[in-house]
């Protein structure tokens, strides 16, 4: 758990950190969203960290602990959800309008498409820090949990179900209406703007890979007493399922996003010449005083026999 939700949290700050140092990316609307995917990421491989330590030790220690780790991680995947629903729309909107990418994506109203889902985590973040409801992590079941002897933790449990289940179809008919806007510009030999060789394949993939793994995550995460059995292990395999969906979008990325591994190359290899440039010292650079500190090198002269 602790090595998974690692390299998950690992994955999206290289992805991260491959957006944030090019100016050409950053100024991109759908990779503003991508870094909000990477963001709300890393806060749930986060929380997912912390909880490994909790099954380690086998107790949260403080049960408020637990709640306010279950009022950061629920919030942002449903943030997680929306983002994607609004980076599918947006990518749609760019391959097919000009116009309508001008205006549902001018700076006002992409305040409105980070603050609306915002607002919506905001307020499932406030009802689970509530004594009304919450959700938290179960060290002997290697599972989170919504206490179901608080009034309102069914009500934001079924909210939720309803925005996790349901939104991820959304964005997979949306990338689905993309790849045939594609398919279509291709066969008729328009131009496409920011498509190249193989943007049907890329697209397909990126669609097949977020759909499939997203809503059998939480299809099984919200009817899991129907479909799974009682058992440890079936807890435990799903919430590795939730860890691990933390490096979906960034695999994803680095799969079929050329620019973002150009992109990564490039920030390591100047990384890497910076390293070499601190490393390479020779005798001009040391003081003289320091200098005639040095130990000698001693020259072996005896011949093996």
């Amino acid at each position: 758990m602790l090595v998974a939700s690692a390299m998950c949290l690992g994955v999206n700050l290289i992805v991260i950190r491959a957006i944030v140092v090019d100016n050409d990316l950053f100024k991109l609307n759908s990779y503003k969203f991508m870094l909000a995917l990477g963001a709300v990421d890393c806060s749930q491989s986060c929380v997912h960290f912390v909880s490994g330590f909790y099954t380690i030790y086998e107790s949260t220690f403080k049960s408020w602990h637990s709640q306010a780790l279950g009022a950061i991680v629920t919030p942002s995947y449903v943030f997680y959800i929306i983002i994607t629903i609004v980076l599918a729309f947006n990518r749609l909107i760019v391959l097919t309008s000009d116009r309508l990418d001008e205006l549902l994506f001018s700076p006002f109203w992409l305040k409105f498409w980070f603050l609306l889902p915002a607002l919506i985590s905001l307020s499932f973040a406030l009802a689970l820090c509530s004594p009304w409801a919450a959700i938290s992590y179960l060290p002997d079941q290697f599972s989170w949990a919504y206490d179901e002897s608080r009034p309102l933790s069914n009500l934001v449990q079924r909210l939720e179900e309803i925005i996790e289940v349901a939104g991820i179809p959304v964005a997979g008919l949306i990338y689905g209406a993309i790849f045939f806007v594609i398919l279509y510009k291709r066969i008729n030999g328009l131009v496409l703007r920011q498509t190249g060789a193989g943007a049907e394949r890329k697209v397909l993939i990126q669609a097949f890979v977020i759909t499939a793994y997203c809503t059998v995550l939480n299809y099984l995460w919200h009817n899991s007493q129907w479909l799974l059995p009682n058992t440890k292990t079936a807890k435990c395999a799903l919430n590795f399922m939730w860890i691990c969906n933390g490096a979906v979008n960034p695999l994803i990325y680095l799969a079929v996003n050329s620019t973002i591994r150009r992109r990564i190359g490039t920030v390591f290899g100047a990384l890497s010449r910076t390293n070499g440039q601190h490393n390479m010292r020779t005798t001009a650079d040391v003081p003289p005083a320091r200098l005639l500190m040095m130990p000698i090198p001693m020259q072996n002269n005896f011949c093996k026999t």
